[in-house]
């Protein structure tokens, strides 16, 4: 049995939600909070209501899910705000589950067990008696004509079914109408029958939550029929169970699977080997006070210890993997909720790895697997059976990575990103300054949340990556924002927007520009005890005066670009895809070039003209500059001409944070200015 397609609408946090399932491992992600959960737990919902086990499985997921309380005197009541999104809307979850060869072959010899499953459910009888419950009824004349009708309506679909064949099931919950319901009972009762073929121990369908908790000290191992109804239930219906039950899983491995203690060992010793390398199983034993020992042996040490002393991830590990090779049946279907928790990184890396070769290939179970972890998504990404969803909000789940994706991730990385990192924020946000992320978080926190910051350095290579996303982004392989934020530096950019890549560009010469609020740089500094500010009015024209200096060095760069031979340096169109003979040709004509150009060169005549050009350049640009000095000027250079200026003791990364966070808090001509920029750019 593998689930193919899933639709989930208003259910919790979701509103629309389509998944295709293709692979036997299929990884969700998504960033904090967007409904990676909720989509397990539709699967969970869906299967205990349509096709319980048991009477009281549907109920139990309910309760779980704080819809129902769990007392008889409040069983009437159902928070329907607990499940909905909207609770005017109707929740609806549907799914198509593929049917193997050899579950149709048992569905068709067992059509009496189909028929019956029918009947109950259209008498609205519960399973509490089980096969008795019926008994009285199909003693009547009414009963049995009824019981051979459903009889015949079984033997004409079941003449259809074709394996691999697909069961469309459907679950409504209406608070309007006040129904809850599937869409063929025909189809459930199939699941359901399949599913009760097996013993206690074996399953179908199982859950593996996050909120694992185990017991600590000792706990009571029970056999019989008691422990075989919280077997039963902790597959789905109280799935925390599972994590009270680490011994006695054990246990029951041994005493309900027909398990000796070598094969026990063989699976701890799979876990220990590709997941937890440098310890081994010892055996079960009786320890002198009547406690129960899972005896576990260090290799590198030889010290015996009990598994209760081992950290709450690797005993999570153990269990959740005994369980998934041990507890469900072939063909089953297991719903884990970040198995990361509690494991460093160096484990993680290798669970896609360990649950394809050793869960999904050996025993044929298909896996629906969330997570947070980059080292889960990375090895998902280069696994052939593993297919990754990427549930971008909360009516968006993409089937990402596919081959024609891989430029763009490689873009990305070469950015300083990861894909991990891209897939679990809302989008990238790339920076150009050392500071520029700080002050951004620091001052602009609510525009830039749950977006991954990431500081560039330099611009020129940038702006080729910018290329390459916004190429992809025609081509509609980006499905999350990415916005470049760019210092001005007296270099307007040509590039434009696209729909998934964003180029802001300051229109001051850079970001710290927009921190040199006079007003606010005195109020800051005098409040760090900058002793030798002198008045406010001086200090504010000299911050004008330390500005416009700046002035000089613009010009006579101008100026000197204009006036200097030929660079002799080497272009990158000099030797892309030349000889050593085409390369050695361009460099000696040039350096001719620079030499006949200094044949006549007249020092003094030029360092005249010069001068003359700088100064004739100075007085075309002070009253601007004198003007439009807080947009001109580098800001950067200015803060730290404040420092040989002044004596300020905090660091420059500090001196900006508490800036913006001044601006912020007085909500500044500057912080609003770059507040409506960043909420332009990412659309907030």
């Amino acid at each position: 049995m593998k689930i193919r397609t899933l639709q989930i609408t208003n259910f919790r946090g979701l509103s629309q939600i389509n998944c295709e399932f293709d692979k036997p491992t299929n990884v969700i992600v998504g960033p904090n909070a967007i409904g990676k959960t909720t989509l397990l737990e539709s699967v969970r919902l869906a299967k205990a209501l349509l096709m319980p086990r048991y009477s009281q499985e549907g109920q139990q997921v309910l309760n779980s899910l704080g819809a129902i309380s769990q007392h008889p005197q409040l069983a009437n009541y159902l928070n329907y705000a607990s499940l909905s999104r909207n609770q005017h809307e109707p929740v609806i979850i549907a799914m198509t589950l593929e049917l193997s060869h050899e579950e149709i072959s048992y569905i068709k010899s067992s059509q009496n067990e189909v028929a019956f499953e029918m009947l109950r459910g259209r008498l609205a009888r519960t399973d509490d008696q089980g096969q008795l419950a019926l008994t009285q009824y199909l003693s009547s004349e009414e009963g049995r004509s009824q019981f051979q009708t459903v009889v015949g309506e079984v033997e004409r679909r079941l003449d259809n079914l074709q394996a691999p064949h697909l069961v469309p099931l459907k679950l409504s919950m209406d608070r309007v109408r006040g129904q809850i319901g599937g869409s063929d009972n025909f189809a459930q009762c199939l699941i359901t029958v399949l599913e009760r073929r097996y013993p206690p121990h074996l399953a179908l369908f199982s859950y593996f939550p996050a909120d694992r908790a185990f017991p600590s000290g000792e706990v009571n191992i029970q056999i019989g029929s008691g422990e075989a109804t919280n077997q039963i239930q902790s597959h789905l219906g109280n799935a925390s169970g599972k994590y009270q039950r680490l011994k006695q899983t054990i246990v029951n491995n041994l005493l309900l699977s027909e398990l000796d203690q070598t094969t026990v060992r063989q699976d701890f010793e799979l876990v220990f080997q590709r997941l937890l390398p440098g310890k081994a199983l010892v055996g079960l034993s009786i320890s002198p006070v009547g406690a129960l020992t899972v005896a576990i042996e260090e290799s590198a040490t030889g010290k015996v210890f009990d598994i209760d002393s081992m950290s709450s991830g690797e005993k999570g590990l153990i269990l959740t993997f005994m369980l998934l090779r041990r507890s469900l049946a072939s063909g089953g279907i297991a719903l884990l909720d970040e198995p990361e928790l509690h494991l460093n990184p160096a484990v993680c890396k290798n669970i896609i790895p360990f649950l394809s070769e050793f869960i999904a290939k050996d025993t044929d179970v298909q896996i629906l697997l969330c997570t947070h972890s980059p080292e889960i998504l990375g090895a998902a990404f280069d696994h052939p059976e593993c297919g990754i969803h990427h549930l971008r909000s909360h009516r968006d789940a993409t089937k990402i990575y596919e081959r024609d994706s891989r430029e763009v991730f490689d873009a990305l990385r070469r950015l300083g990103t990861t894909a991990a990192e891209t897939l679990f924020s809302r989008g990238n946000v790339f920076v150009e300054g050392e500071h520029d992320a700080t002050v951004l978080e620091e001052g602009f926190y609510e525009q830039v949340m749950g977006y991954k910051i990431t500081t560039l350095g330099g611009r020129v290579a940038v702006e080729k990556e910018i290329s390459t996303l916004q190429d992809a982004d025609r081509r509609g392989e980006l499905d999350k924002l990415n916005c470049f934020i760019f210092d001005l530096d007296r270099a307007p950019s040509d590039l434009e927007d696209t729909e998934m890549v964003k180029v802001l560009q300051w229109d001051r010469y850079c970001l710290e520009n927009y921190l040199l609020n006079r007003k606010l740089l005195f109020d800051e500094l005098t409040e760090l005890r900058v002793s030798d500010l002198g008045s406010r009015g001086t200090f504010e024209q000299r911050i004008i005066d330390l500005a416009v200096a700046q002035l000089n060095e613009v010009v006579a760069k101008e100026v000197y670009s204009r006036l200097e031979p030929q660079n002799a340096g080497l272009r990158s169109s000099d030797v892309v895809r030349k000889s050593y003979e085409d390369i050695g040709e361009v460099l000696s004509n040039r350096l001719q070039e620079i030499k006949s150009a200094l044949d006549d060169f007249d020092k003094i005549g030029w360092k005249q003209e010069f001068v003359r050009n700088c100064e004739l350049r100075h007085s075309d640009l002070k009253e601007e500059w004198r003007d439009e000095w807080i947009k001109l000027c580098s800001g950067k250079r200015l803060l730290n001409d404040l420092y040989e200026e002044y004596t300020i003791r905090t660091s420059k990364m500090d001196l900006k944070r508490r800036l913006v966070r001044r601006m912020r808090n007085e909500e500044s001509e500057e912080w609003t200015l770059i507040r409506s920029k960043i909420r332009d750019a990412l659309g907030v």
